[in-house]
């Protein structure tokens, strides 16, 4: 049952923490809020983005210049929600407290720890890509089986990249701990993986009913939106910090 301690654990993590937490994620969720509208609100003035219209734009048609703006808008997003996610491992692995409303600011850190989600994404589609073209023929031509075959492989892939994610804290914590060190920190994690994907597969699907079932009711239904996504962000990011700790520097869960 090691992957329910591991998901109660990052649970109570959240629940245990919530004041720093705030103090972590609020500056730089504001900041990601303020660049996003902003980008949006200078669109639509310039008539990029016409105001209240679903426009559908072939990627060939946009300038050249405009699509190296919002990947540089997108990567600046990115290192800025980082910033508080690395905040929050070295809070949790280091004890490194809060001071105020500003979280530290580990430029290194933060600077590794996005090349090595760039690094990870990268693996994570050639994975992908493999498992699809293989599983894919083999579901065509064994029928069902098949396709049950191709379940199993995505399966496999997931828990494979599951045991990879303890880079990122170490990156966080300015531990070098590469790809072959993850797979040799989790060897024998695959069942408590697999349990843990099912906890938050579970958590995600409670989420997705009580939205469903407050949809009719606007207000409360943003309201929630907002909260969960918060809550299930900050919960996968103690996940990743959980496994770090547990399987890395083997702390008890």
């Amino acid at each position: 049952m090691k992957g329910w301690s591991i998901f109660s654990h990052s649970v109570s993590m959240v629940l245990r923490n919530v004041q720093a937490a705030i103090q972590i994620f609020l500056v730089p969720t504001l900041l990601v809020f303020a660049v996003v509208f902003a980008v949006v609100y200078t669109a639509i003035q310039s008539g990029m983005l016409p105001q209240g219209q679903v426009v559908n734009v072939a990627l060939g048609s946009v300038p050249a210049g405009l699509l190296l703006q919002m990947a540089a808008v997108w990567i600046i997003v990115i290192l800025v929600s980082i910033w508080g996610v690395v905040a929050w491992h070295r809070y949790v692995l280091l004890e490194e407290m809060p001071e105020g409303w500003i979280p530290r600011l580990h430029t290194s850190n933060i600077l590794i720890y996005f090349l090595r989600a760039v690094q990870l994404a990268i693996v994570s589609v050639i994975s992908l890509i493999v498992v699809a073209f293989i599983g894919s023929a083999f579901a065509e031509a064994a029928g069902y089986f098949g396709v049950a075959v191709l379940i199993v492989l995505f399966i496999g892939i997931a828990l494979f990249l599951s045991r990879l994610l303890v880079i990122l804290p170490a990156a966080a914590v300015g531990r070098p701990f590469g790809l072959s060190d993850a797979l040799e920190a989790t060897k024998g994690a695959v069942p408590a993986l697999f349990l843990l994907g099912v906890c938050v597969f579970l958590a995600q699907l409670a989420v997705e009913l009580t939205l469903s079932a407050v949809s009719g009711i606007p207000v409360v239904s943003l309201v929630l939106q907002l909260g969960f996504a918060v809550l299930m962000s900050l919960l996968n990011v103690s996940i990743m910090t959980t496994l770090y700790g547990h399987y890395v520097e083997g702390r008890p869960v």
